[in-house]
């Protein structure tokens, strides 16, 4: 599973605020180990640790700024969306296609 957006934005908040992301992002991690993008974000922000170079720092907020807005899109619409109770909504969709027929 996804870290979703909300997550996304609090790892981005501790990032732009100056303060050491690196315990926020394994902290998400841990909790999300599968989501790749948040992987990747970790990993160029322990390169920007290490070596100090802005254009890591840069590359992270970036990706993490296309993360949110994906994310955001995933949980818009669609077959993805992240409610306990999909079937009252799957109902109306049944009783209107069956009133098309």
């Amino acid at each position: 599973m996804n870290a979703g957006e909300s997550v996304i934005e609090e790892v981005l908040r501790a990032v732009e605020s100056g303060q050491d992301a690196s315990l926020v992002l394994a902290k998400f991690l841990k909790r999300y180990p599968q989501d790749i993008g948040l992987r990747k974000v970790f990993d160029l922000y322990s390169q920007y640790s290490d070596s100090r170079d802005d254009k890591k720092l840069s590359e992270a907020k970036s990706r993490l700024r296309n993360l949110a807005a994906s994310r955001r899109m995933e949980s818009s619409g669609g077959g993805d969306l992240k409610l306990k109770d999909r079937r009252k909504f799957e109902i109306q969709y049944l009783k209107k296609s069956e009133e098309r027929e």
